[in-house]
């Protein structure tokens, strides 16, 4: 599973912090389990939560899924930040 490290920018911490509130409604649900459960470390899981990590399709899709909720909603209104340079067509 390729994830990569970014920049801290709005739309990361956003949806960092989207993620940590629905986690945080579970009961128990750790960042220990949370990372067990998509595939990633603990501390790509914590940096995720901070907004310092892109997350891959896969992992958004298991997160939303283990906290029950719509992968829309982790993502609903976010904007890409224009810190990563982009390919050309």
């Amino acid at each position: 599973m390729v994830t990569d490290v970014v920049v801290k920018t709005p739309e990361s911490e956003e949806f960092g912090a989207r993620v940590r509130a629905a986690r945080e409604r579970i009961d128990g649900l750790t960042q220990e389990r949370m990372a067990h459960a998509s595939g990633v470390t603990t501390s790509y899981y914590s940096n995720l939560e901070r907004g310092l990590a892109n997350p891959t399709f896969d992992v958004i899709l298991t997160i939303a899924d283990r906290v029950n909720v719509d992968p829309g909603e982790l993502m609903r209104g976010l904007k890409p930040s224009g810190q990563r340079k982009r390919g050309r067509n």
